[in-house]
Protein backbone atom coordinates (compact mmCIF):
# COMPACT_ATOMS: atom_id res chain seq x y z
CA UNK A 1 0.00 0.00 0.00
CA UNK A 2 1.38 3.38 -0.99
CA UNK A 3 2.04 5.75 1.94
CA UNK A 4 -0.53 8.47 2.64
CA UNK A 5 1.24 11.65 1.53
CA UNK A 6 -0.80 13.72 3.97
CA UNK A 7 0.93 11.89 6.84
CA UNK A 8 4.50 12.60 5.67
CA UNK A 9 6.69 15.47 6.85
CA UNK A 10 8.40 17.19 3.88
CA UNK A 11 12.16 16.89 3.59
CA UNK A 12 12.40 20.72 3.77
CA UNK A 13 11.82 20.40 7.52
CA UNK A 14 14.83 18.12 8.02
CA UNK A 15 18.07 19.66 6.83
CA UNK A 16 21.48 18.21 7.75
CA UNK A 17 24.28 20.68 8.23
CA UNK A 18 26.25 18.40 5.94
CA UNK A 19 26.44 14.72 5.21
CA UNK A 20 29.82 14.58 6.94
CA UNK A 21 28.36 16.09 10.11
CA UNK A 22 25.48 13.62 10.12
CA UNK A 23 27.76 10.60 9.65
CA UNK A 24 30.46 11.56 12.13
CA UNK A 25 28.35 13.02 14.93
CA UNK A 26 24.85 11.62 14.44
CA UNK A 27 23.55 15.19 14.77
CA UNK A 28 21.46 17.14 12.29
CA UNK A 29 20.08 20.67 12.20
CA UNK A 30 16.30 20.51 12.11
CA UNK A 31 13.72 23.10 11.12
CA UNK A 32 11.42 21.22 13.50
CA UNK A 33 12.67 20.21 16.90
CA UNK A 34 14.05 16.83 17.76
CA UNK A 35 11.16 16.52 20.20
CA UNK A 36 8.67 16.90 17.35
CA UNK A 37 10.34 14.02 15.54
CA UNK A 38 10.05 11.86 18.64
CA UNK A 39 6.37 12.73 18.99
CA UNK A 40 5.56 11.57 15.46
CA UNK A 41 4.18 8.01 15.34
CA UNK A 42 6.85 5.46 14.42
CA UNK A 43 4.69 4.31 11.49
CA UNK A 44 4.73 7.85 10.07
CA UNK A 45 8.47 8.18 10.52
CA UNK A 46 8.90 4.86 8.75
CA UNK A 47 6.89 6.23 5.81
CA UNK A 48 9.16 9.27 5.74
CA UNK A 49 12.34 7.18 5.71
CA UNK A 50 11.08 4.97 2.90
CA UNK A 51 10.59 8.04 0.69
CA UNK A 52 14.08 9.45 1.21
CA UNK A 53 17.44 8.75 -0.38
CA UNK A 54 20.05 6.81 1.56
CA UNK A 55 21.85 9.97 2.68
CA UNK A 56 18.60 11.61 3.74
CA UNK A 57 17.49 8.46 5.56
CA UNK A 58 20.65 8.44 7.60
CA UNK A 59 20.38 12.13 8.44
CA UNK A 60 16.83 11.77 9.76
CA UNK A 61 17.45 8.47 11.53
CA UNK A 62 20.52 9.81 13.31
CA UNK A 63 18.36 12.55 14.88
CA UNK A 64 16.28 10.01 16.80
CA UNK A 65 17.01 8.76 20.30
CA UNK A 66 17.67 5.05 20.69
CA UNK A 67 14.15 4.10 21.78
CA UNK A 68 12.45 5.97 18.95
CA UNK A 69 15.04 4.72 16.46
CA UNK A 70 14.33 1.11 17.49
CA UNK A 71 10.56 1.57 17.18
CA UNK A 72 10.93 3.19 13.76
CA UNK A 73 13.43 0.66 12.42
CA UNK A 74 10.95 -2.11 13.16
CA UNK A 75 8.28 -0.35 11.09
CA UNK A 76 10.21 0.34 7.88
CA UNK A 77 10.22 -2.16 5.04
CA UNK A 78 13.21 -4.55 4.67
CA UNK A 79 15.03 -2.63 1.91
CA UNK A 80 15.10 0.52 4.04
CA UNK A 81 16.07 -1.51 7.12
CA UNK A 82 19.12 -2.85 5.31
CA UNK A 83 20.12 0.64 4.12
CA UNK A 84 19.77 2.20 7.55
CA UNK A 85 21.65 -0.55 9.39
CA UNK A 86 24.49 -0.41 6.86
CA UNK A 87 25.19 3.23 7.80
CA UNK A 88 24.90 2.88 11.57
CA UNK A 89 27.95 3.46 13.72
CA UNK A 90 28.62 0.55 16.07
CA UNK A 91 27.87 2.44 19.27
CA UNK A 92 24.62 3.80 17.83
CA UNK A 93 23.63 0.33 16.61
CA UNK A 94 24.42 -1.20 20.01
CA UNK A 95 22.24 1.35 21.75
CA UNK A 96 19.33 0.80 19.34
CA UNK A 97 19.55 -2.99 19.54
CA UNK A 98 19.39 -2.81 23.35
CA UNK A 99 15.85 -1.44 22.98
CA UNK A 100 14.67 -4.50 21.03
CA UNK A 101 13.51 -7.95 22.02
CA UNK A 102 15.21 -11.14 20.86
CA UNK A 103 12.51 -11.98 18.25
CA UNK A 104 12.64 -8.42 16.89
CA UNK A 105 16.41 -8.61 16.48
CA UNK A 106 16.17 -12.03 14.84
CA UNK A 107 13.59 -10.72 12.35
CA UNK A 108 15.84 -7.81 11.37
CA UNK A 109 19.03 -9.87 11.21
CA UNK A 110 17.28 -12.46 9.02
CA UNK A 111 17.18 -9.99 6.10
CA UNK A 112 20.88 -9.10 6.30
CA UNK A 113 23.90 -10.75 4.64
CA UNK A 114 25.54 -13.42 6.78
CA UNK A 115 28.80 -11.49 7.30
CA UNK A 116 26.91 -8.38 8.44
CA UNK A 117 24.93 -10.47 10.92
CA UNK A 118 28.09 -11.91 12.44
CA UNK A 119 29.47 -8.40 13.00
CA UNK A 120 26.23 -7.10 14.50
CA UNK A 121 25.74 -10.06 16.84
CA UNK A 122 29.02 -9.08 18.51
CA UNK A 123 27.35 -5.87 19.67
CA UNK A 124 24.77 -7.76 21.72
CA UNK A 125 24.84 -9.01 25.27
CA UNK A 126 26.30 -12.57 25.14
CA UNK A 127 23.10 -14.24 26.34
CA UNK A 128 20.96 -12.24 23.91
CA UNK A 129 23.40 -12.96 21.08
CA UNK A 130 23.16 -16.68 21.82
CA UNK A 131 19.36 -16.60 21.68
CA UNK A 132 19.29 -14.56 18.47
CA UNK A 133 21.69 -16.95 16.76
CA UNK A 134 19.63 -19.89 17.96
CA UNK A 135 16.53 -18.49 16.29
CA UNK A 136 18.40 -17.71 13.08
CA UNK A 137 19.85 -21.23 12.90
CA UNK A 138 16.72 -23.15 13.86
CA UNK A 139 14.44 -24.42 11.14
CA UNK A 140 11.73 -24.93 13.75
CA UNK A 141 11.76 -22.08 16.26
CA UNK A 142 10.44 -23.00 19.70
CA UNK A 143 8.55 -20.77 22.11
CA UNK A 144 11.40 -20.83 24.65
CA UNK A 145 13.64 -19.04 22.15
CA UNK A 146 11.06 -16.31 21.57
CA UNK A 147 10.11 -15.44 25.14
CA UNK A 148 11.02 -12.37 27.15
CA UNK A 149 11.71 -12.28 30.92
CA UNK A 150 9.93 -8.92 31.19
CA UNK A 151 6.55 -9.53 32.80
CA UNK A 152 4.77 -8.66 36.04
CA UNK A 153 3.85 -11.29 38.64
CA UNK A 154 2.50 -11.28 42.20
CA UNK A 155 1.31 -13.87 44.74
CA UNK A 156 -2.43 -14.54 45.11
CA UNK A 157 -2.65 -12.86 48.52
CA UNK A 158 -1.32 -9.53 47.21
CA UNK A 159 -3.86 -6.75 47.65
CA UNK A 160 -5.13 -4.79 44.66
CA UNK A 161 -4.22 -1.42 46.18
CA UNK A 162 -0.66 -2.54 46.91
CA UNK A 163 -0.15 -3.94 43.42
CA UNK A 164 -1.51 -0.79 41.76
CA UNK A 165 0.91 1.32 43.82
CA UNK A 166 3.81 -0.96 42.85
CA UNK A 167 2.95 -0.76 39.17
CA UNK A 168 2.63 3.02 39.23
CA UNK A 169 6.00 3.42 40.90
CA UNK A 170 7.85 0.78 38.92
CA UNK A 171 8.78 2.78 35.83
CA UNK A 172 8.01 -0.31 33.74
CA UNK A 173 7.19 -0.02 30.06
CA UNK A 174 3.40 -0.16 29.42
CA UNK A 175 3.66 -3.32 27.29
CA UNK A 176 5.24 -5.18 30.24
CA UNK A 177 2.22 -4.74 32.51
CA UNK A 178 -0.78 -5.49 30.28
CA UNK A 179 -1.42 -8.44 32.59
CA UNK A 180 -0.49 -9.35 36.15
CA UNK A 181 0.37 -13.05 36.37
CA UNK A 182 -0.53 -14.64 39.69
CA UNK A 183 2.05 -17.17 40.89
CA UNK A 184 2.94 -19.09 44.04
CA UNK A 185 6.41 -19.11 45.63
CA UNK A 186 7.51 -21.81 43.17
CA UNK A 187 6.54 -19.58 40.21
CA UNK A 188 3.67 -21.93 39.38
CA UNK A 189 1.14 -20.01 37.29
CA UNK A 190 -2.18 -19.83 39.13
CA UNK A 191 -4.07 -17.18 37.21
CA UNK A 192 -3.97 -13.83 35.42
CA UNK A 193 -5.45 -10.38 36.02
CA UNK A 194 -5.96 -7.93 33.16
CA UNK A 195 -4.61 -4.51 34.12
CA UNK A 196 -7.98 -2.95 33.35
CA UNK A 197 -9.67 -5.32 35.80
CA UNK A 198 -7.04 -4.48 38.40
CA UNK A 199 -7.73 -0.76 38.15
CA UNK A 200 -11.48 -1.08 38.74
CA UNK A 201 -11.25 -3.62 41.60
CA UNK A 202 -11.49 -2.51 45.23
CA UNK A 203 -8.14 -1.93 46.93
CA UNK A 204 -8.77 -4.43 49.71
CA UNK A 205 -9.45 -7.37 47.41
CA UNK A 206 -6.69 -9.90 46.72
CA UNK A 207 -5.42 -10.96 43.30
CA UNK A 208 -6.57 -14.50 44.10
CA UNK A 209 -10.13 -13.22 44.38
CA UNK A 210 -10.23 -11.39 41.05
CA UNK A 211 -7.89 -13.49 38.88
CA UNK A 212 -8.96 -15.63 35.96
CA UNK A 213 -7.66 -19.11 36.72
CA UNK A 214 -8.26 -20.36 33.16
CA UNK A 215 -5.06 -19.04 31.64
CA UNK A 216 -4.19 -19.63 27.99
CA UNK A 217 -0.53 -20.64 27.98
CA UNK A 218 2.19 -21.70 25.57
CA UNK A 219 4.41 -24.69 26.23
CA UNK A 220 8.12 -23.96 26.02
CA UNK A 221 8.49 -26.53 23.22
CA UNK A 222 5.63 -25.17 21.06
CA UNK A 223 6.58 -24.02 17.56
CA UNK A 224 6.38 -20.38 16.50
CA UNK A 225 3.57 -21.24 14.07
CA UNK A 226 1.52 -22.71 16.93
CA UNK A 227 2.08 -19.60 19.04
CA UNK A 228 0.96 -17.40 16.15
CA UNK A 229 -2.25 -19.38 15.80
CA UNK A 230 -3.05 -18.87 19.48
CA UNK A 231 -2.47 -15.13 19.13
CA UNK A 232 -4.66 -15.04 16.03
CA UNK A 233 -7.44 -16.84 17.87
CA UNK A 234 -7.45 -14.96 21.19
CA UNK A 235 -5.78 -11.59 20.37
CA UNK A 236 -4.02 -11.43 23.74
CA UNK A 237 -1.27 -8.82 24.11
CA UNK A 238 1.12 -11.44 25.48
CA UNK A 239 1.13 -15.16 26.25
CA UNK A 240 2.88 -16.83 29.21
CA UNK A 241 5.36 -19.59 28.44
CA UNK A 242 5.30 -22.49 30.91
CA UNK A 243 7.14 -25.75 31.45
CA UNK A 244 5.57 -29.17 32.07
CA UNK A 245 4.91 -28.27 35.72
CA UNK A 246 3.18 -24.97 34.83
CA UNK A 247 6.06 -22.82 36.09
CA UNK A 248 6.05 -19.52 34.21
CA UNK A 249 9.32 -19.08 32.32
CA UNK A 250 8.62 -15.88 30.42
CA UNK A 251 6.16 -14.26 28.04
CA UNK A 252 5.85 -13.84 24.29
CA UNK A 253 4.59 -10.49 23.02
CA UNK A 254 1.97 -10.28 20.30
CA UNK A 255 3.98 -7.75 18.30
CA UNK A 256 7.04 -10.01 18.23
CA UNK A 257 5.15 -12.85 16.58
CA UNK A 258 2.37 -11.33 14.51
CA UNK A 259 4.10 -8.39 12.84
CA UNK A 260 4.53 -9.02 9.12
CA UNK A 261 3.14 -12.53 9.57
CA UNK A 262 0.02 -13.79 7.83
CA UNK A 263 -1.62 -16.65 9.64
CA UNK A 264 -4.45 -18.76 8.30
CA UNK A 265 -6.32 -20.40 11.11
CA UNK A 266 -8.16 -23.53 10.11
Amino acid sequence: MAPDKSRLIPWKYVQPLSLEDAVSTDKVALSITRQHLVELPSEDLADVLEELSRHEQHAVFSALDSEKAAETLLEVEPRAQRQIITHLRKEHAKSIFSEMTVPQLANIFSILPHDDVQDLVKLLDPEMAKRVQAILSEQEVRAKSLMSPDFWSNPPDAKVGEVVAEVRGSGSEPHQISYIFVVDHHKTLLGVVDLRELLIARDERSLGEIMNSRVVTVDESDLREDVAKIFAKYHFRMLPVVDSADHILGVIYYQDIMKDLVIRVA
